[in-house]
């Protein structure tokens, strides 16, 4: 008598979802998520830049790879070519890592560990100091993550909206948070 094979839960799980899962990857190796996910970031960074960042003075929003950068004008340059900025990070669905704002400080600035001892987050942030050491970039002080599945709604839907809502609530949280930083910097001078 043969013995019959039984799949791994997960293998069964792609199996069974044979048709969406090939789907799923020649959309993410074809190119079309990398292209979908730039015209995200594309988005964010109008939205953040004409509704939270003008208005406030800061600079417009700047891409490195997939990250996208701000500050207060002539402001906050801590270390040659490099500054204290709002970092957006709106990471692919399908990574391991999440969606995120965080305020970057530069990893070769002297007082860097000074600096974010003595900041607060914002509300709903996370410190640094909350991790153990090297488990985060080096460059994180203060962040939110956003996880993509904090938008499902119950069946199943992404809430677009809400997504975005909450990278520009983010991005205020930290804006709003100028005066406390430039009281820390000038107290560090």
């Amino acid at each position: 008598m043969a013995k019959t094979y039984s799949l791994t839960p997960r293998l069964k799980l792609i199996v069974d979802h044979l048709e969406a899962v090939r789907a799923l990857d020649e959309y993410v190796a074809g190119g079309g998520l990398k292209k979908d996910m730039q015209g995200l970031s594309n988005h964010l960074q109008q939205d953040l830049n004409s509704s939270v960042l003008r208005p406030a003075g800061w600079e417009d929003l700047w891409a490195e790879g997939a990250l996208l950068y701000s500050s207060p004008k002539s402001k906050w340059q801590v270390v040659r070519d490099d500054v204290i900025a709002i970092e957006v990070y709106p990471a692919w669905p399908v990574q391991d890592e999440e969606p995120s704002v965080n305020l970057y400080v530069p990893a070769n600035w002297k007082r860097r560990t000074q600096f974010i001892d003595k900041l607060k987050p914002p509300l709903g942030f996370e410190h640094v100091s909350q991790y153990p050491a090297g488990e985060l970039a080096e460059e994180t002080s203060v962040f939110k993550y956003l996880p993509y599945t904090n938008y499902l709604r119950a069946g199943g839907e992404f809430d677009c909206s809400g997504f975005i809502d909450a990278f520009r609530e983010a991005a205020k949280a930290l804006v709003v948070k100028e005066e406390d930083i430039d009281e820390i910097l000038a107290g560090l001078a």
